[in-house]
């Protein structure tokens, strides 16, 4: 009797080992399994994201005129170099020396100017902007003095703001601005990826919108990004801006075609 209660004791016992070894096994295994299988998440999590090997500086969109723009019929009325300046260019001259004013062909000076000694302007400088068409752009080089606000002392300076000719209602876009502006950046964020070393340059694209209020004649105006994808890139943006545009109109409410100059590089260099 008592070597089967002995017998049957060793078989539990023996049983019960077996049943707690098998336990502990089927744990660490799936345990092991979990670990690794977090593991391969958070390797495939790194993977996707990925560190950033490169900057994209603070970036420039703008959709504007040339130049500064001037009504033509204000230039019909402009009789002083004041009439074309801003306050702070106002604000800086003490005493006239000269003015040249020059008109701008392909984005250079040309030999067609007029030269003065007042800030009053001369009739045939008077004659020559009065002779520009819409769009057309000029220059007004003025020499001048400046007091220096520290030494009290005039000091020789110039400047050269350029202006572009512009009708009494330009074009706008129907969708405003601000959603012009969202388009050209939301369909183009992906193309910045290419930018390296924070390096990139500014691109000019001139257009224009028709009578009917649509784009035509995109051209690569001036200079580039560095970045022939990010150029042909906003070739494409331009073409396809989506929507109308209320076209220009002259001073008899006549609709014509205006010139536009898209701009887009850093911010600190445009």
């Amino acid at each position: 009797m008592k070597k089967n209660i002995i017998t049957l004791g060793t078989t539990l016992t023996i049983l019960s080992l077996l049943i707690v070894g098998f336990t502990k096994t089927n744990n660490n295994v799936t345990q092991g399994k979990r670990v690794l299988q977090s593991k391969n998440i958070a390797l495939e999590s790194k993977k996707i994201e990925g560190p950033r090997t490169h900057t994209i500086p603070n970036l420039y969109y703008g959709v504007d005129t040339r130049f500064a723009a001037v009504k033509k019929s204000d230039i019909d009325k402009a009789t002083t170099i004041y009439n074309f300046l801003n306050d702070r260019e106002k604000q800086q001259i003490a005493e006239v020396i000269s003015v040249d004013v020059i008109i701008i062909k392909n984005n250079q000076q040309s030999a067609m100017r007029a030269y003065g000694t007042s800030d009053l302007l001369t009739a045939a400088q008077l004659n020559l902007i009065s002779s520009l068409d819409y769009f057309n752009g000029f220059t007004i080089r003025t020499e001048f003095k400046e007091k220096n606000t520290e030494t009290g002392k005039l000091e020789d300076r110039f400047f050269g703001p350029h202006i572009t000719v512009v009708p009494d209602h330009q074009a706008t876009y129907i969708d405003g601005t601000d959603a012009l502006m969202t388009y050209l950046k939301d369909h183009s964020r992906n193309d910045m990826n290419v930018i390296q070393d924070n390096k990139l340059g500014a691109i000019q694209l001139s257009f224009k919108i028709t009578k009917q209020g649509t784009v035509s004649d995109v051209k690569h105006d001036a200079m580039t990004t560095g970045y022939p994808s990010i150029d042909k890139k906003f070739m494409t943006l331009i073409k396809n801006i989506p929507g109308k545009w209320i076209p220009a109109k002259n001073s008899e409410g006549e609709k014509i075609e205006q010139e536009l100059v898209f701009t887009f590089g850093p911010a600190d260099g445009c």
